[in-house]
């Protein structure tokens, strides 16, 4: 049977970037006829040739920085191009009306607990059309900060152009509150290490606590929660491959994947009785240093990351890989949108050490378990992106790894269950149906949802279900089931329907053993910082809403209520999938014979990642009420210290004492 993925995209900070753009370079679409303007000759201003240039005089890849003007230059200097624009936005405004699932909810005020502004996006993006602009950068940004005002990090204008850096001051943030009084400190510095926890009392001559506030209410787009959106400003922890890292979706307010406002930042520190300020400069790290060999100046950098079709391909670019049948076999395998890594060097250096209190008892890289005292358990459930990175298995491994590592909880006593789903932001839902069925094993694992029904998605589903054998698409019904558990018998009855995804015979055909239904509802809790994102959600919401499992988030602020998960979504999908494995909409339209239709969106003139919620999940307990538009609060709220910020067993025995 089909599964289907929550994709888990890229919640990072995407901020308008200010600047001039003096000299340009003027794309082409013949990389030999793409010279430089004979004004940025003059000046000698190619700030794509500037990088290459130190690149080549370090002779090594490891270990670079790069100056902020270099950047800023080199991105700045791609002419404007009236007609990319038109097209892009004709392109944008076809996935928008036709298949983002919130397109009429966005518009809508937001629920009480949440901060965002209600927004009509396709007008929006009309509006652009009549904005002047001085080169490409500006309009991109224009575009790709439109899109972040919806406040769902499924649904982004990501491009691949202007984010093959990161832009870091070395320097990294928290908040801890004390007797109800909320302060920012320092939770690394690598340039100046006694800066350690020193109060950050102003930033840029603004109250530092307002300053971060205010990052997070318009920069900031992991969540509709203004407070989930400030824990993400600021530096926490994640476990990833088995390591305590920096989560490199947090410090957004000292760690940017876009061009920042500005070159310089002033912090106003407090440490002890002492009071010092410090001036940061961003550093630009390019985030996959192979890059590095892959352009000389603007002309071959516009060709290679810009342009689409880029002239660095991978084999089979052009060629649209159309799903068949044998396609089905990778259904389960984590698809890795994300084109895009942090360089883990950078990771490694703005992470503190840390040593975790409790025993380890099985270690799965993307899930942990971990023994307390008092005959307390921790499952760490850390992602449910199976297949990346170092830790990278199989769906059968994974399956078998959380059984085991569950059942291992079980063996050592485990009587209090800590469920700690900090930062983790999503993956494949069959995952997480899969710890659901664990825990409550005689429950439905998953939520209902639907598409939006515009006449393109109708007719897209009509083809895609009208065949004797299944085409793979999203939307073809097979891949759905009623919610109890029943195949659909016709689209007309799809139509008018909610459903469940078809993963119920994949998921009870793992189980091995029973070691399900060891503990209550009321043995458990979930840990979060709210950033608990896309399948994540699929486990933290159903057990709170539909089993009554308490939780508890960190962080935000005082008196203010949290939330302990964000964008449930329901699906994402994305445009044209830059891997090239055909997952995308484009296969779809071409899979079913829809991609001359007059609603069907084209390719993007650029190298962007357009992606979007295709589907909308709903409360179990109330199939009218939209999850991504639903204020749902912890049932519990603490706080960081400077212990807990960087040891998470600190918060896994607070917890424990609230089941």
């Amino acid at each position: 049977m089909k599964t289907f993925t929550i994709i888990t995209l890229i919640p990072f900070l995407l901020l308008l970037a200010t600047f001039r753009g003096e000299s340009l370079y003027i794309p082409r679409d013949d990389p030999s006829s793409a010279p430089v303007n004979s004004l940025m000759a003059r000046q000698n201003v190619d700030g794509c040739a500037s990088i290459h240039n130190t690149f080549k005089q370090a002779g090594t890849k490891d270990g670079l920085s790069f100056p902020f003007s270099d950047v800023k230059a080199c991105y700045t200097s791609f002419a404007f191009d009236d007609k990319r624009r038109a097209d892009t936005i004709d392109t944008v405004k076809k996935v928008l009306n036709g298949f983002y699932a919130f397109v009429d909810q966005a518009k809508e005020q937001p629920a009480q607990g949440f901060d965002f502004k209600a927004i009509d996006i396709v007008s929006e993006f009309d509006n652009l059309s009549q904005k002047q602009y001085a080169n490409d950068h500006e309009f991109t940004m224009d575009a790709t900060n439109l899109m972040t005002e919806l406040k769902d990090p499924h649904t982004l204008f990501f491009p691949i152009c202007y984010t093959r850096f990161s832009f870091t001051q070395k320097i990294s943030l928290y908040a801890t509150v004390s007797d109800g009084m909320q302060s920012i400190k320092v939770f690394k510095d690598n340039l100046e290490a006694g800066n350690k926890d020193c109060e950050v009392e102003r930033i840029d001559g603004v109250a530092a606590i307002d300053a971060i506030t205010e990052f997070a209410r318009n920069k900031v787009f992991v969540s509709k929660d203004n407070g989930v959106r400030f824990n993400l400003a600021l530096a926490s922890l994640a476990l990833q491959n088995g390591t305590y890292l920096i989560q490199p979706r947090s410090s957004q307010f000292t760690l940017q994947i876009v061009l920042p406002e500005k070159e310089t930042t002033t912090y106003d520190l407090k440490c002890g009785a002492n009071t010092k300020t410090i001036m940061r400069d961003w550093e630009a790290i390019i985030n996959n240093p192979d890059d590095l060999e892959k352009f000389t100046d603007a002309g071959s950098y516009w060709q290679n990351f810009c342009a689409n079709p880029p002239a660095i391909q991978e084999p089979g670019h052009n060629k649209r890989n159309l799903r068949s049948r044998s396609r089905r076999e990778n259904r389960n395998v984590a698809y890795p949108i994300d084109p895009l890594t942090v360089n883990p060097e950078l990771l490694k250096e703005l992470s503190p050490p840390v040593n975790l209190g409790g025993k380890l008892v099985f270690d799965a890289k993307f899930v942990q378990f971990h023994m307390l005292d008092n005959n307390v358990g921790v499952a760490v459930l850390a992602s449910y992106d199976i297949s990346s990175g170092a830790s990278g298995t199989s769906l059968p491994d994974a399956f078998k790894n959380l059984q085991t590592g569950f059942k291992t909880l079980l063996d050592n006593g485990t009587q209090k269950l800590v469920l700690d789903m900090t930062n983790n932001e999503g993956g494949l839902t069959i995952v997480a149906h899969f710890v659901n069925s664990i825990l409550f094993p005689n429950a439905n694992p998953s939520f209902p949802s639907d598409f939006r029904l515009s006449e393109i998605v109708k007719n897209a589903i009509s083809k895609a279900s009208s065949g004797p054998e299944p085409t793979d698409s999203i939307f073809d019904i097979g891949g759905y089931l009623t919610n109890d558990g029943k195949a659909f018998n016709s689209t007309s009855e799809f139509f008018v329907s909610k459903y469940i995804e078809n993963d119920l015979s994949t998921i009870n055909g793992f189980f091995v053993s029973q070691t399900q239904n060891a503990w209550q509802a009321s043995d458990m809790i979930i840990l979060s910082n709210g950033f608990c994102g896309s399948a994540c959600t699929a486990t933290s919401l159903l057990l709170s809403n539909l089993h009554g499992v308490q939780s508890v988030a960190v962080g935000g602020f005082p008196d203010v209520p949290l939330s302990f998960s964000s964008f449930p979504g329901g699906q994402a999908f994305v445009l044209d999938d830059p891997l090239k494995r055909g997952f995308d909409l484009k296969t779809d339209m071409d899979l079913l014979g829809l991609s001359n239709e007059a609603e069907s969106p084209k390719d993007m003139p650029t190298n962007t990642v357009l992606s979007f919620t295709a589907r909308k999940a709903f409360n179990v307990g109330n199939t009218d009420q939209v999850l991504e538009y639903t204020f749902q609060s912890s049932t519990n709220h603490i706080f960081f210290d400077e212990e807990s910020i960087r040891d998470p067993s600190k918060l896994w025995s607070q917890a424990s004492t609230l089941i």
